[in-house]
């Protein structure tokens, strides 16, 4: 079970950089606060213009860790996950608009 999980953080973290599932393509993403505690507990990944490739992770507890990844595709997908989330980013004000591309 713990090589399992090891292995979904490793594959969401090799999802957020440059070598991404779309090779040459860039993830344009947003951090979201809200509940407006400060704390990010939304993180939205998209690539702009490309139609169900969007991704996010969520706190919705507002623990400060993210408890859910989010797919947002041609069939939607809901996973569990345990991921502190990250500190010193910018948050972009407002509501995630995660059903349209930018």
């Amino acid at each position: 079970m713990r090589v399992l999980r090891m292995l979904w953080i490793s594959l969401l973290i090799g999802c957020a950089g440059p070598h991404s599932a779309l090779e040459g393509e860039h993830w344009d993403v947003k951090y979201y606060d809200r509940n407006h505690d400060g704390i990010v507990d939304f993180e939205l990944h998209q690539i702009p213009g490309a139609a169900d490739a969007a991704w996010a992770l969520s706190d919705t507890t507002f623990s400060g860790r993210y408890d859910v990844h989010l797919k947002f595709g041609y069939a939607f997908e809901r996973q569990r996950v345990n991921i502190a989330v990250p500190k010193n980013v910018k948050i972009t004000p407002g509501q995630p608009a995660v059903f349209t591309t930018q």
